[in-house]
């Protein structure tokens, strides 16, 4: 017979396998945005299926004991969550402290109980380069610049890190973010002590640029919701009637997609979709008696053939700017090479050859088209976009330091940005790595692996070739790492509300703040909660 102890030892370690469940579990329903009331449902779930699955065996009546134990309540869900949470909170701290430098993107947005959010996502450097939310803080009062800035610094002071080792701050461009007087991104770097990086999110400023299209195309756009909303919104058999039309003309597509103002290049997956079913639309209105005489107008089908075509290749620009872990110096060169397009895309309209437009390509071989106002409005884009990023303009000089530093002297650098950092010694770096052929092959290895490197994990091939580089280039890695850290966008940010939104859904608005920031918390991380230590820590509370 075994001993007491021993005996009290082996019920205590089972206690302790069921606690460490408890959370496991826990952990997956706030990964997946699950309600803490699933805690029971699935504890259920995994009796009835193991009355089926462990049917035969010895034991059987020691795994389901061990089942029962899990304790699993929601308000058990509820504090395994909190704790898990502040266990992320501090491992990010630990990080965000021992990092050199970090940078910050943010945004404001409002919950589903009109209650103003702030999501503050931290890029920083430890064994790998991070993209964490640091906090979805709720704004209780005004949301201005001073109190964004205010619920900004009080949150890293309550933590404990030091603001002033801040490279870059990324906004959506809101006034209460970027004002020259009381903007939070001012007010912040007044707190931080010295310039900081300051960019508009390209993603968003790409969105404006789309945006400013001419009245006549606007009013294209219009017609084409109005339309749509008639087919697919105003009533279910409507919508029935037009899907079974498309199917009997074998159209390529079977359906169209509503459009969403708030995310305004969505028109064009309408666009596309509607003009791939434009003869079967005309049909289907006349036989529901709509007059659309625009429909049959040359001008305004070539501005639709047009827009779908130019709205395209918006989009797909906007996908490639999407997306997490993506480099500055990848966004930046995106960027820049859709403006070189746009130059190619004015050309390709005035010769009249429509290379880039298939659809206006179509429409020219049925007959003639007058191009001079969809030239204009290539122009105006074209210049909307050369002029809008100017942050972009300033600072994308610097980035490709991160893969290519013998191209640089130095100079290309914003002295206020990196004399902070203590870089005194950049330019005799610079020299010794030059000269160095071990590490000038190591940069040339760099950029040949990155050929082949998806997009979102080139970060972390630039940082791996950094870490390796001796202390006696510390100057550069520092700055290295510094460009490393940049956001070139708040897509991250947008990403989190979307989860707050999928959290606080209205059969769950009664969750508080802190735990819908917990939920989505556990949600984003890429930290691994440390269950193992907080389940041993925890008394067992039996199952309830």
């Amino acid at each position: 017979m075994r001993s007491k102890p021993a005996l009290f030892m082996s019920l205590l370690d089972v206690k302790n396998n069921a606690t460490e469940a408890s959370y496991q579990i826990a952990n997956c329903i706030a990964k997946r945005g699950k309600p803490f009331t699933d805690g029971e449902y699935i504890k259920d779930a995994f009796l009835s299926c193991s009355e089926v699955l462990f049917d035969g065996l010895p034991n059987k009546e020691t795994i389901m004991s061990k089942i029962k134990d899990i304790p699993m309540s929601a308000r058990t869900v509820q504090r395994r969550i909190e704790e898990m949470a502040e266990n992320v909170n501090e491992q990010q701290t630990a990080g965000l402290k021992d990092a050199m430098v970090f940078s910050v993107a943010l945004d404001e947005s409002v919950d589903i109980n009109d209650i103003p959010r702030l999501a503050v996502m931290a890029k920083y450097c430890d064994s790998n380069v991070r993209e964490e939310l640091c906090c979805l803080k709720a704004m209780t009062d005004t949301t201005k610049g001073e109190d964004i800035a205010k619920v900004f610094v009080e949150h890293f002071e309550e933590r404990g890190v030091d603001v002033g080792r801040i490279f870059a701050i990324t906004t959506d461009g809101a006034p209460a973010m970027v004002g020259k007087q009381k903007g939070a991104v001012r007010l912040i770097e007044e707190k931080v002590g010295h310039p900081i990086m300051k960019l508009h999110c390209i993603i968003h400023q790409e969105n404006l640029c789309a945006k400013m299209s001419n009245s006549d195309l606007n009013e294209v756009m219009a017609t084409v919701v109005k339309i749509v909303n008639f087919i697919v919104k105003r009533s279910s058999l409507t919508h029935r009637q037009f899907q079974s039309l498309l199917e009997e003309m074998d159209s390529t597509y079977k359906d169209i997609p509503l459009h969403s103002a708030v995310r305004w290049l969505s028109c064009g997956k309408v666009l596309e979709r509607f003009v791939g079913c434009f003869d079967s639309v005309k049909a289907f209105l006349a036989e529901k008696g709509q007059v659309y005489n625009e429909l049959d107008d040359e001008t305004w089908v070539l501005k639709l053939m047009f827009l779908a075509d130019i709205t395209g290749h918006l989009n797909e620009l906007n996908l490639r700017l999407q997306g997490a872990e993506q480099t500055i110096l990848n966004m930046f060169e995106t960027w820049a090479s859709f403006v070189d397009k746009l130059t190619i895309f004015s050309r390709d309209i005035s010769s009249s050859k429509f290379q880039y437009f298939k659809h206006v390509r179509e429409l020219s071989a049925q007959r003639s088209i007058n191009t001079g106002e969809i030239s204009k409005y290539i122009s105006e884009l074209e210049s909307e976009f050369k002029t809008r990023f100017g942050d972009f303009r300033k600072y994308g000089p610097m980035f490709p330091f991160l893969i290519n530093p013998e191209s640089f002297d130095g100079h290309e650098f914003d002295e206020s940005l990196i004399g902070w950092m203590n870089t005194q010694d950049m330019e005799m770096q610079l020299i010794e790595l030059k000269t160095s052929a071990l590490w000038m092959t190591k940069f040339a290895e760099l950029r040949k692996e990155l050929e082949t490197t998806a997009g979102n994990n080139q970060g972390s091939c630039i940082f791996t070739c950094w870490a390796s580089l001796p202390e006696k280039f510390c100057c550069l890695k520092r700055l290295a790492l510094a460009l490393l850290t940049v956001f070139g966008s708040t897509y991250l940010c947008e990403q989190i509300f979307s989860h707050m939104n999928s959290v606080l859904s209205p059969s769950r608005n009664r969750l508080s703040v802190d735990h819908s920031e917990a939920c989505v918390q556990l949600k984003v991380t890429h930290y691994t909660p440390k269950i193992t230590e907080l389940s041993k820590g925890k008394q067992d509370q039996g199952a309830h």
